[in-house]
């Protein structure tokens, strides 16, 4: 496999430029290939006992001879037509021609810790929610919440987001929610709402964090691993679409010479830390960032202009009990400002791998030290879904899981912050935080 050096990073680049150099009948038989690619997959369930176990990754990946298409050209019009929704050869070199601005655009990337003033939130369907019952690990979901109520519950999701839309409106952020049809229920209660078209069922939107990242006025639209999430995505592009913000890129599709790979990008695996330097922290793992969706994301950075190192922090993965390992690295890692909060037992705290031109290990400390930052580990009484899961709103704020109060105090006490506590019951049920159930975006 040729290193991202070996290519120049200029796949991106090369793939939209292809789409601009093809003929029309060439572009319409990629446009083809696209909806029905010669996926190959291998799974890695065959290794495990197979009963009962929560659904697990797949590599995914197509063989040269096996694609009719320039794998540029293929990436390119893969790229254009799920961003944009091109459908012929004009709105292809349409879509090359405003991606490749928008891509080049040179913007400030903000860290975690910026102040937020739009925040996004999703509700699910009810009937999806309803699915999940009884199907509680094929979802990766409790069947109960730390209340004691049965979960999922629609009525008890609309309870957790109202927690969450209040306390933040509270702050003076202004708070939309997107969904299917079960989201005019929170327009009824007095909240703005975006309706998206929902091509599937998808229990899992109410934790918008995953399926984008923002990190300024050019969303980046993300890649996800799992099929019963898949389709939060083009939700993703919709509510953005509608609200004024195109989407800049989606890490799709890899070219590493040989053959073309499926990126697993999830954006509950994405911090960017800032302080004397600038990083972006990725989680390794079992739905963490592959090679692929690093490799873009790098390359993306650099059309962007924005000089920053990539971290990779090896997360633990589950086989049986999906509670016992870490999704994303949100559940490890809090950039909280002043200090960066860890899980250090839940995470590869010593050993980080640094994604240059080549990989590197590199010892965790020394980052840190590098980045001028401090860190420190919280009292882990309470949930490890959401101990460090919470939503840093600038200012010195966090909007955190209540159920974690031994922690919310130590923040108060230790370092000052001003902690707004949250009920979240349902919403940690199904695996998440405060900070997965959010979206902050930037208007500018």
């Amino acid at each position: 496999m040729l290193s991202s050096e070996a290519w120049g990073f200029d796949l991106i680049l090369e793939a939209l430029e292809e789409v601009l150099r093809s003929e029309d009948e060439a572009l319409s038989r990629a446009l083809e290939e696209v909806k029905e690619p010669p996926l190959r997959r291998v799974s890695y369930t065959e290794v495990f006992h197979p009963s009962g176990i929560p659904p697990q990754p797949e590599i995914e990946f197509i063989e040269l001879k096996e694609l009719k298409t320039n794998p540029y050209l293929f990436i390119g019009v893969d790229l254009i037509s799920c961003l944009l929704s091109a459908e012929g050869p004009d709105s292809l070199k349409e879509g090359a021609e405003d991606l490749i601005s928008r891509i080049k655009r040179k913007e400030e990337v903000r860290p975690e810790d910026s102040q937020k003033s739009h925040i996004a939130l999703a509700l699910p369907e009810k009937g999806h929610l309803e699915d999940v019952i009884g199907r509680w690990t094929d979802y990766v979901w409790k069947p109960r919440a730390y209340d004691g109520t049965e979960a999922p519950s629609f009525e008890g999701w609309i309870e957790d987001l109202r927690e969450i839309a209040d306390a933040l409106k509270n702050e003076g952020i202004n708070v939309i929610f997107y969904g299917g049809d079960s989201v005019d229920k929170m327009r009824e209660l007095g909240y703005d709402v975006v309706k998206v078209k929902l091509r599937k069922k998808l229990p899992k939107l109410g934790y918008p964090r995953d399926p984008s990242v923002a990190w300024s006025g050019s969303p980046v639209v993300m890649n996800m691993t799992l099929e019963h999430r898949r389709g939060e995505e083009d939700a993703a592009t919709q509510f953005f679409s509608k609200i004024g913000l195109k989407p800049a890129f989606r890490p799709r599709w890899w070219y590493d010479g040989r053959r073309i790979l499926r990126a697993r990008a999830e954006g509950g695996n994405f911090i960017i830390v800032k302080k004397d330097k600038i990083a972006l922290f990725t989680g390794i793992g079992i739905r963490g960032s592959n090679r692929a969706a690093i490799e873009l994301m790098k390359e993306y950075f650099s059309l962007k202009r924005v000089n920053l190192d990539i971290y990779g922090v090896p997360l633990p993965g589950y086989i049986r009990d999906w509670r016992t390992g870490a999704v994303h690295l949100d559940v490890v890692m809090m950039n909280a400002g002043p200090c960066v909060f860890l899980s250090p037992g839940r995470m590869g705290f010593y050993s980080f791998i640094k994604f240059g031109n080549e990989m590197d290990l590199v010892d965790a400390g020394s980052v840190f030290n590098e980045l001028g930052v401090e860190v420190d580990e919280i009292p882990t009484e309470g949930s490890e879904i959401t101990l460090v899961n919470a939503l840093n709103i600038g200012r010195g704020k966090l909007v955190v899981d209540a159920y974690n109060e031994e922690a919310s105090k130590y923040l108060e006490r230790e370092w000052g912050l001003d902690v707004i506590r949250v009920s979240i019951p349902q919403i940690e049920a199904g695996g998440g935080g405060v900070r997965c159930a959010s979206r902050e975006y930037y208007l500018d």
